[in-house]
């Protein structure tokens, strides 16, 4: 069984003025476009990457049996893949 939590155990943000706030808000607005900066230089950092031709001759299995990547790619001469590791 879990214990019960108190709503007045719960840590809220403090209530502050219209001054306080408004100055938050500046702050928060400075720090969301300094991300979108640094989002949009990765990204265009990842557009310049190099590319790597696949030489190898894929084959799966696909619904009317075997396919290449240019298969299952409708003969798209071009694929990106993003790999996370």
């Amino acid at each position: 069984m879990k214990p019960k939590i108190d709503a007045n155990q719960i840590n809220h943000p403090r209530i502050v003025s219209p001054q306080e706030w408004e100055a938050a808000r500046q702050q928060l607005l400075v720090n969301e476009k300094q991300l979108t900066r640094a989002r949009d230089a990765l990204a265009a950092e990842r557009r310049r990457m190099p590319w790597l031709a696949v030489e190898k001759a894929y084959d799966f299995d696909g619904p009317q049996g075997k396919a290449s990547l240019l298969d299952l790619f409708h003969s798209r001469r071009q694929l990106i893949v993003y790999r996370a590791f």
